[in-house]
């Protein structure tokens, strides 16, 4: 079904009116840290933040996002993860496709960080130069799969020793921020000879570089601003000096094991803020009691406190397989509340209200999205059971 959002060009604009302390907190993060942004919200519609080709992503650019979990010596924000789960409960609770696409944003410079943090010195230069262009970076780093795992690369890289470059095949998609992309952080199977054995690698892809295209395939409406088509990569030739090697010192995958508790927490904050925005419908509707509101709002709070209690142990310095399997049980539980909150929402809020206000089909079409990430349901459940009976913990 086709939903359309926002038709009363007057409704979802943050104002005043949005009362209350549910995501008093989330606003002020994201009003401290990028006041740019917020300052966007309150101009525009849900509908228009969420339209395909919408300016999100260039005010997110504008307002500083980009640096926002980057370590203040790197040039950048250098915002905690608690921190960073306020702000992207906000931007979720304001435009659920600019959290999805920003996310990914999140997950690619968290890993380049971390192996940065830890390799040659060229890396952290790298690393430097992308964060002083205040650059959106996509991510093609693998993604989960039946029968394989989150952390080997689906992308090739082989190296041709008459150039110095590192010729690159493979494909992404969807990839969110797919048009808006400065760079395409893409985890490889880097080989030296075609045929050679494989080491891991990240290269960083200029967007604009001969042998990338971009071709269409998000046809829904829903999270239509996310950008997230296919992008391919044919024979595309990276210099050397744009690959990070140092993932083979990474045997365990312990760097893209905290890219991904970035993406985790962060992915999970934006559909929270999401849920957040359909619930502070009900919570300002005439329709509101207090038996059905609070169980309601107990399913959110509870998983953002489960969610920050992972967060605070990430700035803590905890990595590894404890804390990524911690957060995987709280996405697996936090998939089912969602379902719940939306449907229970919508219910209280009635027949008339969701005829006549089209932006709440919509958020609980947004909702049901959250299933769909990385890793899936059976592979994370499976990872799961193993770890609980003392095998090896893997990324699913």
């Amino acid at each position: 079904m086709s939903v359309a959002v926002g038709a009363r060009v007057n409704e979802g604009r943050e104002s005043s009116a949005e009362s209350g302390v549910l995501l008093a907190q989330a606003r002020a993060a994201l009003a401290r840290r990028m006041p740019v942004l917020a300052q966007w919200f309150s101009e525009t519609t849900l509908a228009e933040r969420e339209a395909p080709g919408n300016r999100g992503l260039e005010v997110f650019r504008e307002a500083g996002g980009c640096g926002l979990i980057v370590p203040v010596e790197i040039s950048g924000q250098g915002a905690s993860a608690v921190e960073a789960l306020q702000v992207q409960r906000a931007i979720g609770a304001a435009s659920p496709s600019l959290a999805v696409a920003t996310v990914m944003h999140h997950l690619s410079i968290a890993t380049i960080v971390q192996i940065a943090l830890t390799g040659p010195e060229e890396d952290l230069a790298l690393l430097q130069s992308v964060v002083e262009q205040n650059a959106l970076i996509a991510s093609a780093f693998a993604e989960g799969r039946v029968g394989g795992s989150t952390l080997i690369p689906t992308v090739s890289a082989v190296y041709d020793e008459d150039t110095g470059d590192y010729v690159v095949t493979g494909r992404k998609k969807p990839c969110s921020m797919a048009y808006s992309m400065a760079f395409l952080a893409a985890s490889l199977d880097a080989k030296e000879t075609e045929g050679g054995r494989g080491r891991k690698a990240v290269g960083l892809i200029p967007a604009q570089m001969p042998g990338v295209s971009i071709e269409p395939f998000w046809t829904s409406p829903i999270l239509g601003g996310a950008e997230s088509e296919e992008v391919i990569l044919d024979g595309v030739r990276v210099p050397a000096a744009l690959m990070m090697i140092g993932t083979m010192q990474d045997p365990d995958g312990i760097h893209e094991m905290t890219g991904f508790l970035w993406f985790g927490l962060l992915a999970s904050a934006g559909y929270i803020g999401a849920a957040s925005t359909l619930l502070e419908r009900l919570l300002h509707s005439p329709r509101v009691d207090a038996a059905t509101y609070t169980p309601i709002a107990a399913e959110l709070e509870s998983a953002m406190a489960a969610l920050e209690s992972v967060a605070a142990a990430l700035d803590a310095g905890e990595r590894g397989a404890d804390i990524s399997a911690r957060l995987l049980f709280i996405r697996t539980a936090l998939r089912t509340s969602l379902l719940r909150v939306a449907s229970a929402a919508t219910s209280a809020l009635g027949g008339i209200a969701f005829i006549t206000d089209p932006d709440i089909a919509y958020l609980e079409s947004v909702l049901q999205a959250f299933s769909f990430h990385p890793p899936s349901t059976t592979e994370t459940q499976r990872s799961l059971l193993a770890y609980h009976r003392g095998e090896e913990f893997r990324l699913a």
